[in-house]
């Protein structure tokens, strides 16, 4: 009735959450509130002619406006028009960020006070209600509201918000206001091909916009390496658009782009290996992350990555400098810590493995994951019962884990507590049907308790769904 139970080690990742409270408005308090401050901004060529639309908002009484990069990239100049109908010329462009699609305007309001809006100093919680107030298609005054369905942290670019609130063409620049009328996001792209895929640049990203002298839009647009900027700047953001909607492949040809006009982007080598490795191409990864540390040798977020890489290619003994020398640059890195363990685990390190996964938690203690993985060097170590407590501390923190459920099934079995291994392994299949570690555990432990008939009932299970784990629990129950 023997046999060797069977875990299941898994990659490592870091898991964010972000919380804020927030008194409710009723919405059309807030449309009340946040209409005022609204404009709508249209683009001229240097001849007058009509180029384009977008929105905006004011965010100081002087006449300040916050919107898209994009809005005013190539105008000669642009006027904005407010609720009211009243139109401002815009006077300069006073900061802009290219990368994240914004710029601060300067507006002429012919001595007018003007009703600006505050920006929240936090994200918005993942399921919070928000309300985008823009100009579709020229619709004016277009109120849409939805949820902050999530909010990403995208490699080297920083964090954007997914939210459900419709949007079309023209709302670019829009804000998104919580429920206290407050900005929370400013609306950038959308993706045509997908429901409900809209995103925007968290409005905490505004504060980086400090006002300066500025240029006018024709000083701001005119220049020849402003204008090459301005084409690597679009053709990065539209990779980043594509790796946002997970089409790693299509974000491959604008990160390319970006690489082809500009050899010295680092960043866009950091993105291309990203890509690669999420379609599952490590070598030709660690190639682009070569690169990329080649152009920002002291770059933490390069060597943390490059070390993953390396891990999925086992070359981890490369992983394991490559992981120290992104600790060397930053010393609080949680996921450079839990790489560096998942190295050392599969060199067979357990010792040295457990010792990162406890600085992993040290910097982020509710980190699910890195409590996994030290469960895992633990239980490699013969330490079943500190292995059993890290398998409970994440299901704690992550209740619907299979595997953690699973590990702590096997470090029970070792510990003879059967009858509690056994609703361990239950539960791991109940959330994972196809877990076949889980089905052939359990049957084995079914035969530790003597239940044969329990153990045949795995081993059908197990002959939909691997039959050489099939066979190993048959080869058991008939020995």
């Amino acid at each position: 009735m023997g046999g060797s139970l069977v875990r299941c080690l898994t990659g490592l990742f870091v898991l964010i959450s972000f919380s804020i409270s927030v008194g409710q408005e009723g919405l059309p308090a807030i449309v009340k509130k946040t209409e005022p401050a609204t404009v709508v901004i249209r683009t001229y060529d240097k001849e007058g002619n009509v180029r384009g639309q977008g929105t905006g908002f004011f965010i100081t009484s002087g006449g300040d406006v916050i919107t898209n990069h994009h809005v005013l990239q190539g105008a000669g100049f642009a006027a904005v028009k407010t609720s009211e109908g009243k139109i401002y010329p815009v006077k300069k462009i006073i900061s802009d960020d290219k990368e994240g699609d914004l710029v601060r305007v300067s507006v002429d309001t012919l001595g007018d006070v003007v009703r600006p809006l505050l920006v929240a100093p936090s994200l918005p919680e993942v399921g919070e209600r928000v309300v985008v107030i823009g100009s579709p298609l020229g619709l004016e005054k277009t109120v849409s509201d939805g949820i902050v369905s999530a909010v990403r942290d995208v490699p080297r670019f920083g964090k954007i918000m997914q939210i459900t609130a419709p949007i079309s063409p023209g709302s670019s620049g829009s804000p998104v206001v919580n429920m206290k009328g407050e900005v929370v996001g400013v609306i950038s792209f959308f993706a045509a091909s997908g429901q409900n895929l809209n995103f925007a640049i968290p409005g905490e990203r505004i504060a980086g916009l400090k006002p300066e002298d500025g240029r006018t839009l024709s000083e701001w647009n005119e220049s020849g390496m402003e204008e090459l900027a301005d084409q690597i700047a679009q053709l990065y953001a539209m990779g980043v658009r594509y790796l946002l909607v997970e089409n790693y492949e299509q974000a491959l040809v604008f990160f390319a782009e970006v690489i082809k006009s500009d050899p010295n982007h680092a960043i866009a080598y950091f993105q291309f290996g990203y890509c690669k490795g999420k379609l599952g191409l490590y070598s030709e990864a660690i190639e682009a992350y070569q690169q990329a540390r080649r152009l920002k040798p002291d770059d933490a977020d390069i060597y943390n990555n490059l070390c993953v890489a390396y891990n999925k290619v086992g070359r981890f003994d490369e992983a394991v400098e490559s992981c120290k020398k992104a600790l060397a640059i930053n010393p609080n890195f949680a996921d450079t810590y839990s790489n560096l363990a998942w190295s050392y685990h599969r060199l067979g390190r357990y010792a040295e493995a457990v010792e990162f996964c406890r600085q992993a938690i040290r910097v982020e203690p509710n980190d699910a994951l890195a409590h996994y993985n030290l469960g895992n060097s633990l239980f490699a170590l013969g330490r079943y019962p500190e292995a059993a407590e890290s398998y409970k501390q994440t299901i704690r923190l992550m209740p619907d884990h299979a595997e953690a459920h699973m590990n702590l099934g096997a470090a029970q079995h070792q510990l003879g507590h059967y009858e509690e291994a056994l609703e361990s392994y239950k539960q791991a299949v109940r959330l994972k049907p196809d877990l076949v570690e889980g089905h052939l555990n359990l049957g084995m432990t079914y035969l530790r308790l003597g239940d044969r008939g329990s153990a045949l009932d795995e081993y059908k299970v197990l002959m939909k769904l691997d039959g050489e784990a099939a066979n190993k629990l048959f080869n058991l129950i008939y020995e």
